[in-house]
């Protein structure tokens, strides 16, 4: 099962992605600062990490650094309601796997999420769609 940390400050959103991801078999936990995912993330791996641009203390941006740049980089997909151009740009120079505005839909992050686990060559997510052999 897909373990997916969820840093976010706005406890209605971060409930939303929980709920949404553990219906697609995700496992899921939420934090509310980068300080706090990174202590978490200390005791236990995740395929995934989904971040709020803006946190109290370091910023999504400084968070995705940290995780791409380790052994074993963790895919991060960012939300934001703050998405300028140079923020746009800046994540992307941060290998984060995709943005999405606030608000976001749904959907498309579930869609994210299943297409970074599976390009991480972590554990396979559930319904991602089989390949046949030719």
């Amino acid at each position: 099962m897909p373990r997916i940390l969820i840093v976010e400050d706005e406890n209605a959103t971060a409930w939303a992605l929980a709920e949404s991801l553990q219906e697609d078999g995700h496992e899921t936990s939420t934090v509310s600062s980068a300080e706090d995912a990174i202590e978490r993330l200390r005791g236990r791996a995740v395929d995934l990490v989904i971040t709020d641009l803006r946190l109290p203390g370091m910023s999504g941006v400084q968070l995705a650094r940290r995780l791409r740049g380790g052994r074993r980089p963790t895919p991060v997909i960012v939300v934001t309601a703050f998405g300028s151009s140079e923020v746009l740009q800046e994540l992307a120079d941060s290998g984060v796997h995709a943005v999405f505005p606030k608000p976001f839909r749904v959907d498309q992050v579930r869609r994210s999420v299943r297409d970074a686990i599976a390009a991480a060559g972590g554990v396979r997510a559930p319904r991602a769609p089989r390949r046949s052999a030719a």
